[in-house]
């Protein structure tokens, strides 16, 4: 099984080679802002271990290791590993990225604290969504945090990924394996293509 389409991949095995990050229409150069306020609240703190998933150029993971987090990043494409390692390299951060598909991360079970989500939810294909919910869960230790961002349906519609229910988040990280400790939308970053962007924070401990 594979987590995207193939009009998706395809795409993506390209675009970190043969753009520059400024043209992507979804970079902006920022950390989540979800994840910095995690960072003021003490919910994420130095030595924690985490992995994040879909980690692109590898903005997020290298904010989080400058916050003396232990960071790896996941992504399927080999570009987007060398420029979130290069990413890491100009800042000094000790984050490691990998290439990896997010359904059979070559990572042992149980092995972080935290597991992060940047965007990549929203684009998988629905019947890749159960096994990805393995593999967060299978990634993380008991009672450790799973934090998602996505695409959210108070978007307008538009081109790009698709606009994602709460009600398709919570049927796939489900009851018995994930307690659900925050669910809500928030206004994120603008970006050229799309300024207004009305996406999912989802916060959840698995059990």
């Amino acid at each position: 099984m594979t987590a995207f389409t193939q009009s998706w991949t395809d795409t993506f095995s390209s675009v970190y080679a043969n753009e520059s990050l400024a043209k992507l229409s979804w970079f902006n150069a920022s950390p989540g802002l979800e994840l910095i306020k995690r960072v003021i609240d003490g919910t994420l703190t130095p030595g924690q271990r985490l992995i994040d998933l879909g980690s692109g150029p590898g903005v997020d993971a290298v904010f989080l290791s400058v916050q003396g987090l232990d960071v790896t990043g996941v992504d399927l494409s080999p570009d987007a590993v060398a420029q979130a390692t290069r990413w890491a390299e100009l800042a000094g951060a000790d984050a490691e990225f990998i290439q990896g598909d997010v359904l059979d991360v070559p990572l042992p079970d149980s092995s972080a604290d935290v597991v992060t989500d940047s965007f990549v939810f929203h684009n998988m294909r629905d019947d890749a969504r159960s096994r990805y919910a393995d593999e967060v869960h299978r990634l993380l230790k008991p009672g450790g945090l799973f934090l998602l961002n996505s695409f959210s349906d108070k978007m307008v519609a538009g081109t790009g990924p698709r606009r994602i229910t709460s009600e398709e988040i919570l049927t796939t990280f489900t009851a018995d394996r994930f307690e659900c400790v925050a669910l809500y939308v928030y206004r994120n970053v603008p970006t050229r293509s799309k300024p207004d962007q009305l996406h999912w924070f989802g916060e959840f401990r698995a059990r």
